[in-house]
């Protein structure tokens, strides 16, 4: 058989044409990236919050000197449990017994003074009704009757005052709690204001926690800050404290300053084994149920938005929006956006468009 040229052009062209295409097939199939993809299941989960805590005692007060002097009489030893209204310390009050006796005297005097302005002032109201003195006499009589009163109150206040200065040198506990440092000893000359010890309350002791608002908001909304939580609190040795926590408000408004708002935990401390001052961490956990986890690497923001690529089964993958819920280590749990079976892109989203093909690689449920 004879072949024109033409036609022999013509095979030739074709020839090409199928040579070109089945090239590009190769050369698309090879562009096909093979990127892990992870697959949503339902999951039971905790999660937890944690944060830094000043633990304080359920009271802590200072306990000072109110009176110079000397300290006369320790009654209590450095760590000792007192109960309320024990006696601390005594510290002498010699000078101020003697102070008492010249008060009194004066105040007896002052009052045998007004037993006399008031024996005149009566005499004079007598004769002035019999109209045998004038009335300057009678005022005269109820001024120094008067003056006589005065003369009384200011003695008493003086003696009251001295009183209360002899009741400043009996010191007693006003709560039950346990003894700090004693830094005086017996005999020692205290001024006023002297630290004497500190007394602490520590049948219960609550840790103080600041929340940033933008956490605060984000617990109250996924409602991760109950009184109902489980609430843990670490020592500063690493041991978690084997009681539990309940929450409690501390502040009702969040600070301007520090943008904060803060909580306390209560623990019970029935053997004062966690004193005034410990510094801890808090875990805060709530447990919830068929939440749907994904891996945060999976997820890309875009204008303060999130989204994941969702694959289906032909390989295509679809920018889909989420909205977080929660934050754990390297997961997020999700409110809305994906169901239980959908595949997403675990890894490799950076080069992804919508719309593109990729080949699947499946990764295990239990990497997460």
């Amino acid at each position: 058989m004879i072949i024109s040229k033409k036609h022999f052009l013509l095979y030739g062209l074709s020839f090409l044409f199928l040579t070109a295409c089945a090239d590009k097939t190769k050369k698309d199939t090879a562009n096909i990236k093979t990127l892990p993809v992870y697959t949503i299941t339902l999951k039971d989960t905790v999660v937890s919050n944690r944060f830094v805590a000043d633990v304080h005692a359920k009271n802590n007060v200072e306990i000072h000197v109110r009176i110079p002097g000397i300290l006369d009489k320790v009654f209590v030893s450095e760590g000792q449990k007192v109960n309320k209204g024990q006696l601390l310390f005594k510290i002498s009050d010699a000078e101020l017994q003697i102070q008492l006796i010249k008060a009194d005297a004066v105040y007896k005097s002052m009052l045998a003074d007004l037993r006399m302005a008031t024996v005149e002032l009566e005499q004079a109201q007598t004769l002035f009704n019999k109209k045998v003195i004038a009335n300057q006499e009678l005022e005269l009589s109820k001024a120094k009757h008067d003056a006589a009163t005065a003369k009384v109150a200011h003695a008493a206040a003086e003696k009251k005052s001295i009183n209360q200065q002899i009741s400043f040198t009996t010191i007693r506990a006003p709560f039950e709690g346990t003894i700090d440092r004693i830094p005086f000893k017996e005999g020692s000359l205290v001024e006023n204001g002297s630290l004497l010890t500190t007394l602490s309350q520590l049948d219960d002791v609550y840790a103080y926690f600041s929340i940033p608002e933008n956490i605060y908001f984000q617990m109250m909304t996924d409602n991760s800050l109950n009184t109902k939580g489980d609430i843990k609190l670490v020592l500063p040795n690493g041991i978690v404290y084997d009681r539990k926590g309940e929450l409690k408000t501390a502040d009702g408004e969040i600070d301007r300053q520090t943008g904060s708002i803060q909580y306390k935990a209560k623990f019970h401390n029935p053997e004062g084994f966690i004193k005034h001052g410990t510094s801890g961490k808090l875990i805060i956990s709530e447990p919830r149920t068929n939440v749907v986890l994904i891996p945060q690497k999976a997820v890309f923001s875009i204008q303060d938005k999130q989204f994941v690529f969702v694959v289906n089964k032909d390989g295509i993958v679809k920018m889909t929006n989420i909205t977080i819920a929660s934050t754990l280590d390297d997961v997020y749990i999700l409110n809305k956006g994906l169901k239980k079976n959908d595949v997403i892109v675990q890894e490799g989203t950076q080069s992804l468009r919508d719309g593109d093909k990729i080949n699947i690689k499946p990764m295990q449920s239990a990497s997460l």
